[in-house]
């Protein structure tokens, strides 16, 4: 089982990587949950976003607003067959990284049912901060 995930993981890097708003949206359940800090930036009434039409209406806009977002995982750690947590950092282009980590639940058919999102400030900009401060 930790192979399927492993490659479930990957396939939706990949997704994301190219694009594919498709190859992103087959790694979840058609009833699967998102909790993401920046739903409420898209969809201000909302705090999670529930289902396949949702998922696809959001991640639809990131595509659009970012289109040079490319990810690049820095770990994965799975834990037994049903949860995983994923740290990466998102380029929203070549000069701005966010550092990210996903905590990933997985149904019985191997799909992502919840999907929560984290984020942090990269290394690069808390240097930047520091050395402006000085």
């Amino acid at each position: 089982m930790e192979n399927d995930l492993k490659k479930l993981i990957d396939n939706w890097i990949e997704g994301w990587n190219e694009k594919n708003i498709d190859k992103i949206m087959e790694n979840y359940s058609k009833s699967a949950e998102l909790f993401d800090p920046k739903v409420k930036e898209a969809f201000p009434e909302k705090l999670t976003l529930v289902g396949e039409d949702e998922l696809r209406k959001y991640f639809k806009i990131i595509l659009s607003l970012y289109p040079k977002l490319k990810i690049k995982p820095r770990g994965l750690w799975l834990k037994g067959d049903y949860e995983a947590l994923l740290e990466y950092d998102i380029y929203t282009d070549e000069d701005r990284k966010i550092d990210v980590i996903s905590k990933f639940y997985f149904s019985k058919d191997k799909k992502i049912q919840g999907h929560f999102v984290y984020y942090g400030l990269s290394y690069q900009e808390v240097r930047k901060e520091k050395v402006s401060e000085n």
